[in-house]
């Protein structure tokens, strides 16, 4: 069921061999941790498919009802900010291999061994950047797949940038139209922004279920989709708002992603938390 849920999002089949263990990460390697049984409370936008420990998830950010690029991103659970890391998969999977040359200081047989099995055959360019920038972030324009194409976590200015997510901890996008809360870090930056839509407002409170009824019961699935990805709502809320937005989708794809949130959030050990 799992791995129908991953096809279906077309995540590169790389990435879900790494996702059910069919090709294995190093020990050394603690960033990309199996899901296992572990849930913590995230967004429904964001989908994990690693976690490093006591810090942080790995995953990717899918918008529904909007145009919005799926994109690699981590989500810091200490602060509640998501963060775009990776543009796609091969930004991704060398993300990964430049994190394991750094361990090591070099390349050697396990990480060639890796990288045969998920076909990445640039492993001694990465090696070469590791050797001249380490794995410094503000370097990464001359990372091989980076080039042309940075994640806006390490973008310097924002006419560098060619995507669209909202925000990095430096810079803030000047299109919020589709935006997310939990995308926009710090969410201060939006104190200067005039005429926010109530899924970007910090300050004003709202009776999230009743402005997301509202919304379904004019069809406005995006601005419904996105009051979901909003902080300050109870996760049984969401739960049953999901299942609500299923009913006016009526789309594979959405079901899935709802009840794979769903589900998850069944069986966590936060039924009565928040986010």
């Amino acid at each position: 069921m799992k791995e129908l849920f991953f096809n279906k999002l077309d995540i590169d089949p790389r990435v879900i061999k790494l996702i059910f263990k069919e090709v294995e990460l190093p020990r050394f390697l603690d960033d990309f941790n199996s899901l296992n049984e572990y849930w913590y409370p995230h967004p429904p936008c964001f989908i994990p498919l690693f976690l490093r420990h006591g810090a942080s998830y790995k995953g990717i950010n899918n918008h529904f009802f909007c145009e919005r690029k799926v994109t690699y991103t981590e989500f810091f659970l200490e602060n509640g900010y998501i963060s775009e890391i990776a543009r796609d998969s091969n930004q991704f999977i060398a993300l990964i291999i430049l994190k394991m040359i750094i361990i090591k200081d070099g390349v050697t047989a396990d990480i060639i061994s890796f990288c045969d099995s998920v076909g990445f055959s640039d492993y001694e360019i990465i090696d070469k950047f590791s050797i001249e920038f380490g794995d410094d972030p503000k370097h990464f324009e001359k990372l091989i797949y980076f080039k042309d194409k940075l994640p806006f976590k390490n973008i310097k200015n924002l006419e560098d940038y060619n995507g669209d997510f909202p925000s990095s901890l430096a810079i803030l996008n000047a299109n919020l139209e589709n935006a997310a809360l939990f995308e926009i870090a710090p969410t201060e930056a939006l104190n200067g922004v005039g005429n926010l839509p109530p899924w970007l407002e910090i300050n004003n409170e709202i009776n999230n279920v009743d402005v997301f009824q509202d919304y379904l019961s004019k069809n406005l699935l995006k601005e419904a989709w996105l009051l979901l990805n909003k902080k300050g709502w109870l996760l049984k809320d969401v739960a049953s708002c999901l299942e609500d937005l299923k009913v006016k989708a009526n789309d594979e794809l959405f079901n899935l992603v709802a009840d794979n949130w769903i589900n998850g959030w069944k069986k966590s050990t936060f039924l009565d938390g928040n986010y």
